[in-house]
Order: structure tokens, then sequence, then C-alpha cells
């Protein structure tokens, strides 16, 4: 079975306050690496979208994925960057979503066995 990934698209920026400010600097730097890999002259981007994922009860990380599709073979593949974070970084509000969708995921496992 696959890890449980729980992830959350900020979209609120108001909500995470500066929290927000800093995941919006770091995306601007992680855009500038992704971009800087890509040909620009046969290929092009999707909008980059952001993610905070949690993989299982350990590990928390900033996710950036920009999707690039080459004009002449047509081929399209994501692009990815990621960085981890400490727990004492996140949020509390965002901590205590993530937990309790965590909770009732580990309730909705235990129901099917």
């Amino acid at each position: 079975m696959d890890p449980i990934w729980i992830i959350l698209v900020f979209i609120a920026g108001a909500a995470v306050g500066r929290f927000w400010k800093e995941i919006k600097e770091w995306a601007n730097r992680a855009l500038g690496y992704i971009l800087d890999g890509i040909n620009r002259a046969t290929e092009v981007t999707s909008d980059a979208i952001v993610y905070l994922v949690k993989e299982g009860t350990r590990r928390i990380y900033k996710k950036m994925e920009v999707w690039v599709k080459d004009i002449y073979t047509k081929e399209i593949k994501p692009k990815y960057k990621e960085e981890s974070i400490s727990r004492s970084e996140v949020p509390d509000e965002i901590k205590a979503q993530l937990d309790q969708k965590e909770a009732v995921k580990l309730m909705q496992l235990e129901n099917r066995i």
C-alpha cells in the first residue's frame, strides 16, 4: 500500500500569515530552478502548483510541480522541486488540520481491516 499523502494547496495566504510569504519566496526560487532546466526553444510549461505535503507521521515538505510539454514530440512530463521543512515551521492551524485529517484517514483504514 502506498504511503498516506495529505496534500494541501495554499490558496488563502491571509490564513497562514508570515509562513505564506516564506512559501511564496521559496516558490519563486524553485520555479527559477525548474525553468533553468527547461529548453525554452522547444518546451512550454503549465502554471506552477505549490503544495505542503505530509507523508506518514514524520515528513513534511514543500513541493512545486510544473508540467512540461515538448512542442515537437508532444511528450508531457512533470518537473518537481521539493524541500523538507521541520514540523516547528508549519503554522499551528495547518498542523491541526493535518493531524485531524490523519486521524480520520487512520480510522478509515482501521475500519477496512
